[in-house]
């Protein structure tokens, strides 16, 4: 003989499951739904655009894209009136949203994001012009992910392309556990940014003398922008410049990276500040492998105070007011 429950008790039960069925919890913060992609149609969309098309403007709950394994060949852009978006794929080398465009940055980006609020997790960015160097086409701007909005993090994410690849353009942002691929200016833009434990890998080859990892372009002394990579790893091949000013003020430290022999030993370039060496902030601190030796830096390498590292290196640099606990 079964069991007979209370009627109470069943109701609470069914509220419970219909509940499950539109909205469940992830990280501690209520994703209200989610809007499955797959190529072979086992979703509710074939490609990401339309997902994203799907969401109603100004939305004010996180909605996630959960994007199935393929190589989805489409430009992809997050307008501005699309806030609180969680994109998460099947891991970075098995979703991957791939173009080929070259041209300006804004141009020529695979992926671009104008909104806050948003959060991508194992998910691959590709521009495939150029990639690696092997193309016959002449190297040129080939954007892989563009990032305008603000509270913007990413999570065993992959950035892959040669020239401009994550063109971090403006606004806080949070990498972590991330791959990015490329040779020139690669990580560039004018974002306050923290890199932790991301490999940045340089594919520098025989038809470049060398490559350049970061372009930051920190304008004035005011601006709270910056780079930071914490417990990073720079491989590869070729040989790259940690990075070149992109502006007067540009600011960029490795903390407790490790370089392998990839890194050029003067390490940095002025490039467009030559006259306001003085100005830059390019530092590096407590960073290990045969590339870290900087014995051979250029002599306007800044050496921070511990107040100054404990400022960049902390989470709040970019999180004072605790975005990040507020996302899925």
């Amino acid at each position: 003989m079964g069991v007979v429950m209370p009627s109470c008790f069943i109701l609470l039960l069914s509220t419970l499951c219909c509940f499950g069925c539109w909205k469940h919890v992830e990280g501690g913060v209520a994703v209200a739904k989610t809007i499955v992609v797959d190529l072979n149609g086992r979703g509710n969309f074939k490609s990401i655009q339309a997902a994203i098309d799907s969401i109603p403007a100004n939305n004010s709950q996180w909605i996630r894209i959960k994007v199935n394994s393929g190589i989805y060949m489409e430009k992809v852009t997050i307008p501005m009136d699309k806030p609180f978006i969680l994109l998460e794929g099947s891991g970075n080398s098995h979703t991957i949203i791939d173009w080929g465009a070259s041209a300006t940055t804004e141009s020529s980006a695979t992926f671009r994001v104008d909104a806050s609020d948003f959060v991508a997790k194992a998910i691959g960015f590709k521009n495939g012009y150029n990639c690696h160097g092997h193309s016959s086409h002449p190297i040129k701007q080939a954007v892989a992910a563009l990032i305008y909005g603000d509270k913007l993090s990413f999570y065993d994410c992959s950035f892959i392309g040669f020239q401009d690849t994550l063109f971090d353009d403006s606004g806080r942002h949070y990498f972590k556990n991330c791959y990015i691929e490329g040779a020139i200016d690669f990580i560039s833009g004018y974002g306050q940014s923290i890199y932790e434990s991301c490999r940045l890998n340089v594919v520098v080859n025989s038809s470049l003398a060398c490559g350049y990892l970061t372009a930051q372009g920190r304008l004035q002394p005011t601006d709270s922008n910056g780079f930071v990579f914490k417990y990073c790893n720079i491989t590869g091949t070729g040989k790259v410049y940690l990075g070149r000013a992109w502006g007067p003020f540009a600011r960029v430290l490795f903390y407790q990276t490790f370089m392998s022999d990839v890194v050029i030993p003067v390490g940095w370039d002025a490039w467009v500040a030559k006259e306001h060496v003085d100005t830059i902030t390019f530092a590096e601190n407590g960073c290990t492998g045969p590339g870290s030796n900087l014995s051979g830096r250029v002599t306007w390498e800044k050496s921070l105070t511990k107040a100054e590292l404990d400022q960049l290196t902390s989470m709040s640099f970019i999180n004072s007011d605790g975005w990040i606990e507020q996302q899925p």
